[in-house]
């Protein structure tokens, strides 16, 4: 059954994603599969555009009130001689972070950009560095050097925590910042001491690299749990809608039940009642049942009903009902069916049965199996009951089988008989 192929695919899937957990666990290296990884930092990615997008005031307020903080300070530190010329590199400084930040921002949130937000990052990352370490670099108060390493630092440790870009990719990009701004610095004749600022650079990327390695190792095990719990929670739907079909379903016949049956006419009866339209309601019964039993066996009998169930199902329309009543009992409800459609149904069944050829040994109406058929159609009249309407419809079945079995036999909805069935 389709429902036990789903069911064993999510269980298989929910295995691997367990297995998943257990190394994830105990390695910190990535242990997903191909499809599996890409889809881990596909999310990730996503997720890091959706916060940039998300928090982008409360990063332009902190950004900001970092800014108060470093401007004042900086008129306190820099040295009278170089002044001017340090406090214009450290505004450009601010203004260039300020406006990397905005495209940022702008690729995280524009939709014609959003496509280019992995690219742009790497690209944002290693601009930034870049300049800032050119910048900051050249300032002549030797204080401010100390503060522009210490700044070049956090910037990379932000790098990896904002962007959401692969650990590795984020290294190389940062290595290759590391190696322009040295080379840069080198060109246009800075005095620094490049192997010690090689080894801030090179040494805060490798930071940066620990810290997100460590970020994403907690990232993915969140992942996997919450498609561990995706998967359990589609295999807990599964059980209970195979649950509730079972509870509505006749175990043998694979058709509605009689719980179902009840439903559903009340549905039905109270539509026709309070649009004044037609319900027809057909009784169908197995002829000589009991001696097929008895004959034939058990399981033959089981057949017999599962081929007969099948067979109404099939013979009547989509908009039609059909349960099984109890036994060899059948009910089906037609709605908006006046008492033509319904013989034109009930005929259609009797056939399709008829056509089946089951031998029957022990029936004396026929050589092979047949079907007596009571039927009644109900017109919303107002003073009869549901309980009524079945009562009639059993009432022409039981004349059905009177009148020698074998037949379909229709029973008018009159005030007459329905005082005469409840003795009124």
């Amino acid at each position: 059954m389709e429902y036990k192929y789903n069911l064993a695919k999510l269980q298989d899937q929910k295995e691997k994603i367990e297995a998943l957990i257990a190394g994830q666990s105990q390695k910190i290296r990535r242990v997903f599969p191909q499809p599996l990884e890409d889809e881990f930092w596909s999310k990730n990615m996503e997720r890091a555009r959706k916060h940039a997008e998300r928090y982008v005031w409360a990063g332009v307020l902190s950004y900001f009130v970092l800014m108060l903080t470093i401007i004042p300070t900086d008129y306190w530190i820099l040295e009278d001689q170089y002044f001017v010329h340090d406090f214009t590199l450290c505004l450009l400084g601010i203004i260039n972070g300020g406006l990397t930040l905005l495209i940022f921002y702008f690729f995280a949130t524009l939709p014609k950009l959003r496509p280019y937000f992995h690219s742009a990052s790497l690209v944002l990352m290693f601009w930034v560095l870049v300049t800032t370490s050119c910048l900051t670099m050249s300032i002549l108060t030797p204080a401010m050097k100390l503060q522009a390493m210490a700044i070049v630092s956090i910037i990379y440790v932000l790098g990896y925590i904002l962007t959401g870009v692969k650990p590795l990719q984020m290294l190389v990009t940062g290595v290759l910042a590391a190696i322009a701004s040295v080379a840069s610095l080198i060109w246009i004749e800075i005095d620094f001491g490049p192997v010690v600022f090689m080894r801030i650079l090179v040494g805060s990327s490798i930071l940066g690299f620990v810290i997100s390695h460590m970020i994403f190792a907690r990232e993915r095990m969140i992942f996997l749990y919450s498609a561990r719990a995706k998967i359990s929670e589609q295999i807990h739907r599964i059980h209970n809608t195979e649950l509730l079909h079972l509870s509505q379903q006749d175990e043998l016949t694979k058709i509605s039940n009689r719980r179902t049956f009840d439903e559903m006419l009340n549905v039905y009866f109270s539509q026709a009642k309070r649009d004044n339209s037609s319900l027809a309601v057909l009784f169908i019964d197995v002829d000589f049942f009991k001696n097929y039993n008895d004959f034939y066996g058990h399981q033959k009998g089981d057949d017999v009903i599962s081929s007969i169930a099948v067979t109404i199902k099939n013979a009547i329309r989509h908009m039609d009902f059909v349960a099984r009543y109890g036994g060899e009992e059948f009910v089906v409800l037609l709605p908006e069916t006046d008492a033509n459609g319904a013989y034109a149904v009930a005929t259609n069944i009797f056939k399709a049965i008829e056509r089946l050829m089951i031998p029957h040994e022990k029936s004396t109406v026929s050589q092979y199996v047949t079907i007596s058929l009571g039927l009644t159609v109900y017109r919303g009249e107002q003073d009869i009951s549901k309980e009524a309407l079945l009562g009639i419809a059993d009432q022409a079945l039981y004349k059905a089988k009177i009148l020698g079995r074998n037949q379909i036999y229709y029973q008018n909805l009159t005030a007459d008989e329905f005082d005469k069935l409840y003795n009124l």
